[in-house]
């Protein structure tokens, strides 16, 4: 399950075998699940919420090989865009206001961080290194990861109003 403080998100698995993505609204009187997906046919995990904005992984429940792709769904007005089209495996998404963060395999190695605005439609690579970046988290300006690039896990950051990468 992930957070944004009032709202809590997760993946739960269907009857058929199945995931997809519910929420909660946490100061409701009566915490009621909501489904924020609901396919018969595709794996939705991962899941990271950030009112108005849910991410997720995706892909056809039919094919192990198929690549995970993510998607936002905005929950007021029910619209669902993909974050960023690529053929390769996008992991871990992150959001907050409107702004989403993923591994992406597109690139060599075993992942980069990707950013995305969905309000602007701004995408680009964050990272650009042989070794591996992982569960990318993103507050404000601030991106942060775990990289692999010193031969251990490092923590990382990206300020995207500086361009400034920092270990």
């Amino acid at each position: 399950p992930r957070t944004d403080g009032r709202y809590a998100v997760w993946q739960a698995r269907q009857p058929n075998g199945v995931f997809d993505i519910v929420y909660a609204d946490l100061t409701a009187a009566v915490i009621t699940p909501v489904k924020v997906t609901n396919s018969s046919s595709r794996h939705e995990i991962s899941a990271a919420i950030d009112w108005p904005w849910a991410v997720y992984q995706f892909k056809p429940a039919s094919s192990e090989t198929a690549p995970w792709q993510i998607e936002a769904k905005n929950l007021e007005n029910n619209s669902v865009l993909r974050v960023d089209a690529t053929t390769q495996n996008q992991f871990t998404p992150a959001i907050h206001a409107g702004r989403v963060v993923w591994q992406d395999w597109r690139d060599v190695g075993p992942g980069e961080v990707y950013f995305a605005d969905l309000e602007s439609g701004e995408r680009r690579r964050i990272t650009n290194q042989p070794a591996g970046q992982y569960n990318p988290v993103i507050f404000g300006h601030t991106i942060v990861w775990q990289d692999n690039r010193n031969t251990q896990l490092d923590l990382y950051r990206f300020d995207l109003r500086k361009g400034v990468e920092e270990r």
